[in-house]
This record gives structure tokens, C-alpha cells and sequence, in this order.
């Protein structure tokens, strides 16, 4: 675990502020609570019915990534230092007055003993050189959280915080990540139901016995 991380954890953690929800609808919940630097923290959540897996395929899909993660102007893999982390680049195109942004973010997932599975993504802006007309995002911290059901749903978290860098009044960054991340969920939803993604497995993933195929029944 990178030294960033953990200081993001700390940070956060130590906050008296709670979340407040500010926004629940079409399945999906966003929070939001403030942090040290003025840019809010941002927690969304839904529960659907998927595979585990079909998240994964859907984040592998990174030709597709524009087509959910709003503002997204695409994704590359730089690299793949493991088989369950990546290191990404990513841009944005940002509406006015805001400039158009990038990232580059590690990646890595894991499972724990209940089956929950997570993806923790660090910022790792130092490896990769500014691109011309982007800004570069700093500060990038965030984790994604599936967590099975006894119902058989899935409930996808989550939570993360970044800084746009730049010349942005916080309120104006703290409305469009509310708003970006609403749709984002929105749109993850409906793709998620596609079989494309819902037939797929990884051998680092384990599935619950509600999404497991008739295959991995036996």
C-alpha cells in the first residue's frame, strides 16, 4: 500500500463531519461530505442483480468506458504490472469554463473472505508526463466495493475523492462531481444487464452461489 493511499485513509477517517445524502433516485444514492482541501468527498451506491465478474469485464471494456463514465474521453492501459492491477490513463472533456482534465490512476483488485470485492485505485500521476491541453488531476484516491446479498443483488459502492487542479472554485468542482457521478451510476446500471458482460469470469474473482453459472455449479 503506497504511502498516499494511507495518508488519504487517515485523512478522511478522521473527519467529525457525516455524509448527507443529496441525491436518491433511478436506484442509485449519492453522498457527499466535506474534506481539508474544500472539495467534497463523494460516496454513490446501488444494488442490482449482476455478476461480480461483469463488473470487471465492464471496467475491461475500456473502448466502451465513454459510453458510462460521464465527461470520459477515453481510457488506455498503459500497463498491467500484475493480473489484478492496472495502470491507467484517462481523459476528460469537461464543460465550460472548466479545461479538459486527465489522470492516470493504479488499479487493483482483490476479495475478501465474504466474497466482497473491491477495487482500489491510487493516484499515480508521477509516471506518466503532462499531456498538452490537459490539466493534470492530483491527488486521486478512491475504492470501489461489490458487496453480495443474501438475495442474490449485488450492492455497488463508491467512494473516492480527487483534486481537479487548476483554476476551479470548489463549489463549481463539488457540483459537477456530484452530477458526473449520478449519471456515471446511472449508466453503469444498463450495461451491466448486457450478456456480454454478465457471461464472463475471471480466475481472481469468486462468485457467490447466487451468480454462479450452471457451469461453476458443478
Amino acid at each position: 500500500m503506497r504511502l498516499g493511499w494511507l495518508f488519504w485513509l487517515m485523512s478522511f477517517s478522521s473527519l467529525a463531519a457525516d455524509w448527507q445524502w443529496v441525491r436518491d433516485e433511478d436506484g442509485v444514492r449519492i453522498a457527499t461530505r466535506p474534506s481539508r482541501d474544500g472539495i467534497h468527498e463523494v460516496l454513490a451506491e446501488t444494488t442490482t442483480t449482476t455478476r461480480l465478474s461483469a463488473f470487471v469485464a465492464l471496467l475491461d471494456d475500456f473502448a466502451a468506458n465513454p459510453r458510462w463514465v460521464t465527461h470520459s474521453k477515453g481510457v488506455v492501459l498503459l500497463e498491467k504490472p500484475t493480473p489484478t492491477s492496472d495502470l491507467i490513463y484517462t481523459q476528460f472533456d469537461l464543460p465550460w469554463p472548466a479545461h479538459n482534465r486527465d489522470m492516470v490512476t493504479l488499479s487493483t483488485w482483490s476479495q475478501d473472505r465474504d466474497g466482497v470485492l473491491y477495487l482500489t485505485l491510487e493516484d499515480a500521476g508521477d509516471r506518466v508526463l503532462a499531456q498538452p491541453g490537459f490539466v493534470r488531476m492530483q491527488n486521486v484516491a478512491g475504492q470501489w466495493s461489490l458487496t453480495p446479498l443474501p438475495d442474490g443483488r449485488v450492492r455497488i459502492r463508491y467512494q473516492g475523492h480527487a483534486d481537479p487542479a487548476g483554476q476551479l472554485p470548489h463549489w463549481l468542482v463539488n457540483e459537477m462531481t456530484t452530477k458526473a457521478t449520478f449519471e456515471t451510476f446511472v449508466k453503469m446500471r444498463r450495461l451491466l444487464d448486457k450478456g456480454k458482460y454478465q457471461d464472463s469470469s475471471y480466475p481472481f474473482v469468486r462468485e457467490p452461489q447466487a451468480t454462479r453459472t450452471r457451469a461453476e455449479r458443478r
